[in-house]
């Protein structure tokens, strides 16, 4: 709840013109430095293909660069998977151990609200509105 809070606060503080004046500067910039970066890989690779050619010729250039590409993104592919599955049981543990606070949590109430009521309806609230997110997310 807090960070909600001080999120709608920062909204309302910050003024819409600059946010957006901010975002059109900042996709100019990543376009041309997207351009640029292009540029720079595909001139890289010409130069070490011409190189290679003067090596292998040019049809074991081609295959030797085709080839070390393939390697290159076939990694870059594994390892996206395996940051993929962590982030998937890292979010499963999370979820498993909510739902175990939200048990242990649900158990407390009844006596909190004999103890002190008005504890005990600010705990109902804030119970309504964890599980609301809780399922809200699924």
């Amino acid at each position: 709840m807090d960070r909600f809070v001080s999120l709608v606060a920062t909204m309302m503080a910050v003024d819409g013109r600059v946010m957006a004046r901010s975002a059109r500067r900042n996709s100019i910039i990543v376009v041309i430095l997207l351009f640029l970066f292009m540029s720079a890989y595909v001139s890289g690779v010409i130069a070490v293909a011409i190189w290679l050619a003067e090596i292998f010729g040019p049809l074991g250039a081609a295959l030797t660069i085709a080839i070390a590409s393939l390697t290159l993104a076939v990694f870059v592919l594994a390892y996206a998977l395996l940051m993929n599955r962590a982030e998937r049981r890292r979010y499963r543990a999370a979820k498993y151990a909510t739902e175990d606070m939200l048990q242990g949590l649900v158990g407390v109430v009844p006596t909190m609200m004999r103890e002190k009521p008005i504890s005990g309806l600010a705990a109902v609230a804030g119970l309504a509105f964890v599980l609301a997110r809780a399922y809200q997310k699924k």
